[in-house]
């Protein structure tokens, strides 16, 4: 069979991230991933995955930080104060709200998280300007 060639070469393991469970349980994912990307729950939904993730990643021995990471749809709203209202895979809400969002999310052990606006209704350009004013 072909075998596929890393270029250049490393002697150093590459951390590979799993999106979602990738068809794996949370305590396989967390002995073999060198990092989870999750799907959006809300916050107190995600809060109890991760708290399972680090505390198995503890369990297994593995003192090694292991990011947390997940994807947001986000619709902004001109209203810079409108509550989340929910869309497929994030919400469509004011800035301030997103910004608290941010917050909750950061609190709870998200590492990083990836916005998608594939939902928005301004473009891209304008979310940036208003998540700056």
């Amino acid at each position: 069979g072909n075998k596929v060639q890393m270029m250049p070469q490393t002697d150093k393991k590459i951390p590979v991230f799993l999106t979602g469970f990738a068809q794996s349980s949370i305590s396989w994912i967390a002995q073999h991933g060198g990092g989870w990307i999750q799907y959006p729950k809300p916050p107190q939904d995600q809060a109890q995955l991760i708290n399972d993730y680090r505390n198995l990643i503890i369990k297994n021995n593995n003192e090694q930080f292991k990011p947390f990471t997940q994807t947001l749809y986000i619709d902004l709203n001109e209203d810079p104060n409108q509550l989340p209202e929910p869309i497929p895979l994030g919400f469509r809400l004011g800035r301030n709200r997103l910004r608290e969002l941010l917050y909750q999310y950061k609190d709870i052990g998200v590492n990083h998280l990836a916005f998608v606006a594939y939902f928005a209704r301004i473009p891209v350009k304008d979310i940036i300007d208003k998540l700056d004013e």
